[in-house]
């Protein structure tokens, strides 16, 4: 009789230990980085976009831009808009403009997020004053 109690106990142990096997750890999100540039004569723009997917969504990090030529200290404009499209609409979910002397780096509030089945972009309109141009980033 004590053999069988012991056996028995054995098993549960076992069970036990079974099921109570930790998970592997979730894999972490991969941060993914994309770069397009745009061109108007002499002045150019570039705008590089970090974001990660998740949960079936695509978490814009933030990213930065770099323009110029600037003359002395003419500062330029760059106005930032990262969208995605459901069906026949457009939805923007963040927006920004600021001043630049060249170089500009932004962070998305939380939540920043586009549908990973949704074509998503995310553009930067570069202005010097006298001349123009829109790099646009995929995201996907």
């Amino acid at each position: 009789m004590k053999t069988a109690v012991q056996a028995g106990l054995l098993a549960l142990a076992t069970l036990a230990a079974g099921a109570t096997v930790a998970a592997t750890p979730a894999q972490a999100a991969v941060t993914i980085q994309r770069t397009a540039s745009c061109h108007e004569g002499e002045f150019s723009g570039t705008l590089t976009l970090r974001y990660e997917t998740v949960g079936g969504y695509h978490r814009i990090l933030g990213g930065y831009t770099t323009s110029g030529p600037y003359i002395g200290d003419v500062a330029g404009k760059v106005v930032l808009r990262i969208s995605y499209r459901s069906g026949t609409a457009s939805h923007t979910v963040y927006s920004q403009s600021s001043s630049t002397t060249g170089s500009t780096t932004f962070t998305t509030p939380t939540g920043t997020d586009v549908p990973a089945t949704s074509g998503g972009t995310a553009s930067a309109k570069f202005d010097n004053g006298t001349a123009s141009c829109t790099a646009t980033v995929p995201i996907s």
